[in-house]
């Protein structure tokens, strides 16, 4: 969506609300609409031009005196855009999915309240609700939850023990939580973990265990990260392998963390960068593919993928000497 229809929507949803609300702080109103003060005070400026007609008494008027000295907005000649702005029947079903999807990581109280919403824009959506949508996420032990909820609620540092699926580990670490969120299905602890000195993302139905400490949690100066790509992001330190893509494996470029470097040669055979959590998951990987990726560097690491290919085979041709005896 451009800026210019992001501002046209935010002052049609702004008019109303500071018509039925008289002497709203901009810095409230900021926050309300998710944008910052000086976008208020730069909204409010174009309103000003904004009317019926081209006189005074025809354009919106907002008390400068008081948006000046005291922050405050008090909006008058706008009673031509006295109703709310109305929503299409698309956009309160997108409304309704994503309600769902925040219910499904919310604690008690947020619940009553996104409930209460829900109620709200099914009703006013009519017939156009009644299809059912359902929003599935991943089960989590409701005692860990709640555990998680009760650390976020009141500020308390939370001790976790945590299943790392793909070193078959097991870790126990203390960890200040920040916001619990849904991602692809599933419920993600964004927290900072101090075993690990940063920002960590701890999927829900992983974690074994969650208590919460007599410790208040402290301020780390870490901006959450943006998830549109994912929760899983490639950095200056991430472990890398450099691999040969066979054609049939290039769906995997779709699937996992792969930067192509390259044109394909005769065969269709491209090189490329394939990214991971650690080496040992690299590893499981490329060893999926059944041969259609191939390692060329670390070195290390192609050794260690050869020498698993071949205890795997040895134990194959193991199993089926020892069934052509019997």
């Amino acid at each position: 969506m451009s800026k210019s229809r992001d501002q046209v929507l935010r002052m049609l949803a702004m008019v109303p609300y500071l018509q039925s609300n008289t002497g709203v702080p901009v810095n409230d109103l900021a926050k309300e609409l998710g944008v910052s003060a000086r976008q208020i005070r730069d909204d409010l400026l174009l309103l000003m031009m904004t009317g019926k007609g081209e006189f005074g008494g025809d354009l919106i008027d907002v008390n400068a005196d008081a948006l000046t000295d005291d922050g405050v907005i008090y909006l008058r000649d706008a009673e031509f855009l006295s109703r709310p702005l109305r929503i299409t029947a698309q956009e309160g079903a997108g409304l309704v999915v994503a309600l769902r999807t925040l219910r499904a990581s919310a604690g008690t109280e947020e619940g009553a309240v996104i409930d209460s919403a829900l109620t709200k824009i099914e009703s006013a959506l009519g017939e156009s609700s009644r299809t059912r949508v359902d929003v599935v996420v991943d089960s989590v032990d409701p005692d860990i939850r709640q555990a998680i909820q009760r650390g976020l609620s009141e500020g308390r540092r939370i001790e976790l023990s945590y299943a790392t699926v793909s070193r078959d580990d097991r870790t126990d670490r203390l960890v200040d939580p920040r916001r619990v969120f849904t991602e692809r299905g599933r419920l993600y602890l964004e927290a900072w973990c101090l075993m690990a000195q940063d920002l960590r993302f701890f999927r829900l139905d992983r974690v074994l265990s969650a208590t919460v400490t007599d410790q208040p949690v402290e301020h780390h100066d870490a901006a959450s990260r943006d998830l549109s790509a994912g929760v899983f992001t490639v950095g200056d330190e991430t472990p890398y392998l450099l691999v040969r893509l066979h054609p049939s494996a290039s769906w995997m470029s779709e699937y996992y963390p792969m930067e192509i470097l390259g044109d394909a040669d005769a065969d269709g055979v491209r090189t490329a960068k394939l990214f991971g959590a650690d080496t040992g998951w690299l590893r499981r990987v490329v060893l999926r593919s059944a041969g259609a990726v191939a390692v060329i560097e670390p070195a290390d690491m192609r050794d260690a993928v050869i020498a698993s290919a071949q205890a795997a085979l040895a134990a194959y041709d193991g199993d089926d000497d020892t069934a052509s005896k019997e």
